[in-house]
């Protein structure tokens, strides 16, 4: 089971008051708590607010040990006494003598574990491990969901810690999205009232499901990386735009849709007072309401003056639009909106990048309601890459909850089977009350799954 992420986030120490006359080459596997590290790579790799800090927990050092480094730096002026003299194989370097060694360069750690068996003979989890995995990424996305607050309100007043809180958030998301054990954990169930601004669920179910599609394709970590970026900060330009305009969506006049249009650029605006935000995330936000058939805004942008990240981003974001509606009345469900945008707006979105986000959410995406062949209700949890119409369920209780929630494994129950998913207004008030159904929400997070 993995430590949460997001508390790596508060242990960095300021780099600026650190003794870097001298430096040491140590490999991941030798480092210990108290030592002072660089990890000498791009921001894009790792989840840390800095790449210069103290190590205080053995869960730092596994996650650097996951970066795939060949080396790390280490300062012993500023490190802890007690870390020195371990007998290790240290290779002392002066840090103008030596070019920092890039990741492509680093060697194969050899293993030091014992043998994982193939996917076939590990133990399968148990819904206890899926209820203990779940707890443990949505504290860890709760965690997100806060800092998330933070950053929008930094990047409003201009601040660079506002973009120092994206990029740890990201690279956090990131780990939280390919190192969870179980098949699927939630990652976004809260209703909006958990937060201060209903805008942040929105960036957090954007970034996530931005980057779970991108995995879908032949992307990098530094893309990856760059996508949830811009789907973090995709409408960071609306706290630019009249509060009375963003609420009135359907009712505004020309003249302040045509404001509300200009929202693309004005957050491209805001970030460009950040050096470090690349090019590639700009584009994204700049055309993330361009439509391949040339029906979007603010330039009519269409076929390939669209990147790739672009095609993904506004494609999730299109969707969070349908299941999160402002207005609750007109929310889809998760499947009723992939079907919405598969069957009747492909013109408008890439194929490719369609099919990607129903192989990611499923034919029954995580949040639907089902009728099951027994004649119950159950609520999707996760999604199953191996036998799709086979999830793990969430069981409809009439005497409400009890105490451990009922679960049930379609793929170990053949004799249950699926009928078909439910809409929101066939489901009975007490239903909808069991489930949480205040909003449909349709991203959860999943791990690599070692059987598919």
């Amino acid at each position: 089971m993995h430590e949460k992420v997001m508390p790596l986030a508060k242990t960095s120490n300021d780099p600026t008051k650190v003794d870097t006359s001298d430096s040491m080459k140590l490999s991941p596997e030798y480092l210990r708590v108290g030592m002072y590290v660089d990890l000498n790579c791009s921001w894009f790799r790792h989840p840390f607010p800095r790449r210069s800090f103290k190590l205080t927990s053995q869960s730092q050092i596994d996650t650097i040990k996951g970066l795939g480094l060949g080396t790390v730096l280490v300062y012993p002026r500023e490190s802890d006494p007690d870390t020195e003299g371990e007998g290790v194989p240290i290779e002392a370097t002066a840090e103008h003598q030596s070019a920092p060694e890039s990741p492509a360069q680093g060697h194969q750690e050899e293993a030091t574990t014992e043998p994982v068996s193939p996917p076939d003979e590990r133990e399968k989890p148990t819904q206890g491990d899926y209820h203990q995995s779940a707890q443990m990424a949505s504290e860890a996305y709760r965690e997100m969901l806060g800092t998330s607050s933070k950053m929008m309100k930094e990047l409003s007043n201009g601040s660079a810690e506002g973009i120092r809180c994206a990029e740890s958030m990201i690279g956090g998301l990131n780990i939280l999205l390919s190192n969870t054990e179980a098949a699927g954990t939630v990652a976004s169930a809260f209703d909006p009232e958990d937060v201060e601004n209903a805008s942040v669920i929105r960036a957090m179910n954007v970034a996530t499901l931005s980057m779970l599609v991108a995995q879908q394709f032949d992307i990098d970590q530094e893309a990856l990386q760059m996508i949830g970026m811009a789907g973090l900060l995709l409408d960071i330009g609306e706290h630019r735009i009249p509060r009375h305009i963003l609420q009135t969506r359907a009712r505004r006049s020309e003249v302040e849709n045509v404001k509300y249009q200009l929202h693309p650029y004005l957050g491209v605006e805001m970030l460009r007072k950040f050096p470090h935000i690349p090019e590639e995330v700009l584009d994204v936000i700049r055309s993330h309401h361009e439509r391949l058939d040339g029906s979007g805004y603010p330039e009519k942008l269409k076929g390939d003056q669209l990147s790739l990240p672009t095609r993904i981003v506004s494609a999730v974001d299109h969707y969070d639009s349908l299941v999160n509606s402002l207005y609750p009345e007109e929310a889809l469900s998760p499947a009723e909106a992939l079907s919405t945008m598969y069957k009747y707006q492909k013109q408008m979105f890439a194929a490719d990048v369609l099919v990607a986000m129903i192989q990611t959410l499923g034919v029954y995406p995580p949040g639907t309601v089902l009728s099951l062949s027994d004649g119950r209700f159950a609520q999707v949890l996760n999604i199953n890459f191996k036998y799709r119409l086979k999830p793990l369920v969430l069981l409809y209780d009439e005497d409400g909850p009890t105490g451990e929630p009922v679960t049930a494994d379609l793929q170990s129950q053949p004799e249950l089977t699926i009928l078909r998913g439910m809409t929101r207004g066939e489901l009975p008030s007490k239903v909808v009350e069991y489930f949480q159904l205040k909003r449909w929400t349709g991203y959860f997070i999943q791990s690599s799954i070692r059987a598919a």
